[in-house]
């Protein structure tokens, strides 16, 4: 018997959720999670797009909002709870890595909105996770 190694997303993962905030609050954070099993001793890394936001990159991510409404809200995600560390998609360098258990394991994302003075709206982006091994 042969055994390869693999490493998929699973469903649980949660959604990055800035909650409902006043334009004048002047900032907001989030977190959400994903969920990953990868083959126990398997080195993996994942990396998170730039999103759907117009110009977005992975440094400057953008949340659109509503049918007229042409605000994007900027927003940034991060790897750990501090909101310090970006969180990109270049292997070993802005990605988040672990090594696989056998085990579905959870790995937290967390985000920052630096300013909220804009159109009253629901605001969203999609976001694409790889994960690399």
């Amino acid at each position: 018997m042969t055994i390869t190694k693999a490493c998929n997303f699973e469903t649980g993962g949660t959604d990055v959720d800035f909650g409902s905030v006043q334009s004048t609050a002047g900032s907001a954070t989030g977190a959400g999670s994903l969920k990953v099993n990868c083959t126990k001793g398997t080195t993996y890394d994942i990396g998170l797009s730039a999103g759907s936001g117009t110009l977005a990159t992975v440094t400057a991510r953008t949340m659109k909002g509503t049918g007229a409404n042409t605000d994007e809200v900027p927003y940034a995600l991060y790897r750990e709870s501090g909101r310090t560390t970006n969180w990109g998609d270049t292997v070993g360098t802005t990605t988040v890595s672990g090594t696989g258990t056998g085990v579905v394991q959870t790995v937290n994302v967390y985000g920052s909105v630096a300013g909220t003075n804009f159109t009253a709206d629901a605001y969203s982006d999609i976001i694409t996770a790889t994960v690399t091994y």
